[in-house]
């Protein structure tokens, strides 16, 4: 009872499931939830969405992101601690398998260090929203995408063989290995455009649901 106890009053929330649709589960502690909108995420979650499940996340700092189906994602680290001298900001996530989209938060504004790592690289963000996808080999491309606001930053990708940087939006890199050099970025063409799962790809699928429940 004491060590349940104790690691309960060490919970502290991340963020939250804003809405979801379809099959989402976490793992956590050994336990397998399901996931719902309004679920309070906490460090070390792992997340799942199914063949039909989908979710939107919101972090503390507004960091947003978006699950596609068949997706796998972890969260190593998340600190947002204004409140001390230095403050404490940080965020290091995970991608095992699946389709995503992220936009940046106040971390990356405030100077701290936001990390996301695949199988086969490293996706270091310099505030702004990007497109990623793992197969489940481990090859990852991810895409450059305007925010919310229509401003674009970048993004580096790095393996074992070097580094990109994408600077210029909707252009992408693809990591086929960690130690197979990566070739430098290309432009999407209008059907890739087309296809292309971004920040408001399933959110009407999502709110239609949602509202439905």
């Amino acid at each position: 009872f004491l060590i349940l106890f104790v690691t309960n009053a060490l919970a502290v929330t991340v963020g939250e499931v804003k809405d979801k649709m379809g099959s989402t589960f976490n793992e956590r502690a050994g336990k397998t939830e399901k996931v719902v909108a309004g679920y309070l995420l906490e460090m070390h979650d792992f997340l799942q969405t199914g063949e039909d499940g989908a979710m939107n996340i919101l972090f503390l700092d507004n960091t947003k992101v978006t699950l596609a189906p068949n997706t796998e994602f972890l969260i190593d680290e998340f600190a947002f601690d204004t409140s001390v001298i230095p403050i404490e900001i940080a965020m290091n996530i995970s991608i095992n398998v699946g389709t995503f989209t992220y936009e940046s938060g106040s971390i990356k504004a405030l100077g701290g260090e936001v990390n996301m790592f695949t199988p086969t690289a490293t996706i270091t963000v310099q505030g702004t929203a990007f497109s990623g996808t793992v197969d489940t080999s481990g090859e990852t491309t991810i895409t450059l995408l305007p925010d919310s606001q229509g401003e674009v930053g970048q993004v580096t990708v790095t393996n074992e063989a070097g580094s990109q940087t994408l600077t210029n939006v909707y252009t992408s890199v693809t990591v086929i290995g960690s130690d197979v050099m990566i070739k430098t970025p290309s432009a999407l063409d209008h059907n890739q455009k087309k296809n292309l799962f971004d920040i408001d790809s399933i959110d009407d699928d999502i709110k239609k649901e949602h509202d439905q429940q």
